[in-house]
Formats: structure tokens, sequence, C-alpha cells
């Protein structure tokens, strides 16, 4: 009888383990962004948010270039990475028949963010206010020399056969949106020994060249939330025609992972929610041209504005 009580009783523990919930396993949270200080300010910050609430993470801050970035998201390499809603263009170029949505910042984010859920099971987060669209930067002197404000200005000079060098990303020089869309735009047109073009669209790289005039280079490819500008003494030039379109910078998710961990959207929504482009601008300028650490000013930032004890 006392064998037979055992048994039973062991069969009730095995049938109790059965109904006992089982853990969920979290694997953590990959995060990259592409190789500029503002991909090292930003993925920081998510990294540090991310971690207060106990969801750990991998660091893949300055992981590559934008189309390595987007690659690696697509292909489950990394996570949750910083990317830009002008970029859409590239991701979906079959799918715009009019390519002027993505000058206007909540439609461009709109359709981007559609088109990636449908499409890739990725989900764009709430975007950052600022605006970090692509321009044309002279320096100051140059510019009151050659009485230049705008990039019809800029035309009239190239135009004149003065001399001139752009050094910019290869992506902005290729893009109907960028260089040739300014070209087409304000009647001009660059020889390949006007430009030179950079795999990389880090953009510090390009302004010290401007600012130190190497290679002969008088034009830069520019950010809108680029520190550089009162720093090195450089004016963006003014775009009546808004050829360019806008890039609001937002956390981009592979929706599998935001299923698991849905409190993500939270917790960056107020975030980039307070990062305006003064600010950007500022916390950039930190990192590029005062050579503090990016973990450093993100830190202080979140600590400052309340998102970090």
């Amino acid at each position: 009888m006392k064998k037979y009580l055992t048994i039973l009783s062991l069969i009730s523990l095995l049938a109790l383990s059965a109904c006992a919930p089982v853990a969920e396993v979290k694997n953590p949270v990959t995060v990259a962004t592409m190789l500029d200080s503002e991909g090292s300010v930003l993925g920081k910050m998510i990294i540090l948010a991310l971690n207060a609430q106990e969801i750990e993470t991998v660091d893949k801050i300055n992981f590559g270039t934008p189309d390595i970035l987007r690659a690696a998201l697509e292909n489950a390499e990394v996570d949750l990475v910083v990317d830009y809603t002008g970029s859409g263009q590239y991701y979906h170029p079959e799918d715009a028949t009019d390519t002027s949505i993505w000058n206007d910042p909540i439609e461009g984010y709109n359709f981007t963010a559609q088109l990636d859920r449908e499409k890739k099971d990725i989900i764009w987060l709430t975007p950052s206010p600022a605006n970090n669209t692509e321009s044309i930067a002279v320096t100051r002197s140059f510019a009151a020399a050659e009485n230049i404000v705008s990039m019809e200005d800029l035309a009239a000079y190239i135009n004149a056969g003065k001399p001139f060098k752009l050094i910019a990303s290869a992506s902005f020089v290729e893009n109907p949106m960028g260089l040739l869309g300014y070209e087409e735009a304000y009647g001009f047109k660059l020889t390949n020994d006007q430009i030179i073009s950079l795999a990389s669209g880090n953009t510090a790289e390009m302004l010290k060249a401007l600012a130190e005039g190497t290679n002969d280079v008088n034009a830069s490819l520019v950010y809108g939330t680029d520190g550089a500008l009162d720093k090195l003494d450089l004016v963006v030039l003014e775009d009546p025609k808004h050829i360019p379109p806008v890039y609001l910078p937002a956390p981009v998710i592979r929706k599998a992972v935001l299923d698991v961990y849905p409190e993500i959207e939270t917790i960056l929504k107020p975030i980039f929610e307070s990062l305006t482009l003064e600010t950007l601008q500022s916390l950039n300028a930190k990192v590029a041209y005062d050579g503090e650490d990016a973990t450093m000013v993100a830190e202080n930032y979140l600590k400052d504005n309340g998102f970090l004890d």
C-alpha cells in the first residue's frame, strides 16, 4: 500500500511540473548604429535606457555604413538600430510613385513605417522631431567673399567657372534627391574632378576637410543636426526648393524582438521626443569636436532630463 501511495505521489508531482509555467527565455537586444557621432550618442542612450529597465543589450554601436546596418537588421544580425525616415526612399523605391512623400515629415514617416511593417516585419518607433536633412555647407569667409547665401547663388558661382570642389558621401552624390536633384533644380552640373565622394556618411571628416581647405575643398555635405557649424565657422546654404527629403532619427526594431519586449516602445518614446534639432547639434558637437565620450554624453543627458536615475 505504501509503495502504491509513493507511485501516486510521484505521478502527482510530475503532473504538477508539467502544468507549471516555463520561464520565458529573453535574448539580449543587439543595438547597432551608423558610423557617426549621432549614432554613438543615440545608440548609447538606447542601451542605457534599456539596461536601466533590466533589458539586457549587446553593444554594436558604430556598426557600419547605412547599407550595411540595414542589411544586418533585415537579416536579424542586429535587433534595434537608429535610422532616418527619409531612408525609406532607398528601402522601398519601387513603392513610391511620388518621391516627394519623403519631403513631408509625417507622411514620409508613415509611408516608410507601413512598408517596413508589411514587407519586412520591421517596426519604426517614435522619431525625434529634429530634421537631419542633407544640405551643402561652405565656410563663412567663402560665403561672404563670393556673396553666396543660397543654392541659387552657388549655382551661379559654379556656372561662372570659378574654382569649386565638393566633398560628400557617395549616397548623396548619386541620389536624385541629393546632389543630382540639386543640379537639376538649380541648373548646374559638377564634373568628376569637382567631387570627392566618400563611402561613409560621417560628415566629421568632410567638414574638417572643408574647414581646412584640404584638396581645395570649398563645399561639403552637412546634416541638419551636425554640431560643427559654429565650431568650424561654417554656414548652410539655403535650399528654397527643398530638394532633399526629411530625415527624422528614430529607433527601428525587428517585430520579433518588440513582441518579446513591448515595453521598449514606451521606454524610448519620451527620450526621442525630447531630442530637438538644437539639442542634437549640441550633443553631437560634444562628441565629434570636443572629444567627449559618447557614453558619458548620453548618460548626462538622460540624467539631466529625468530619463535615468
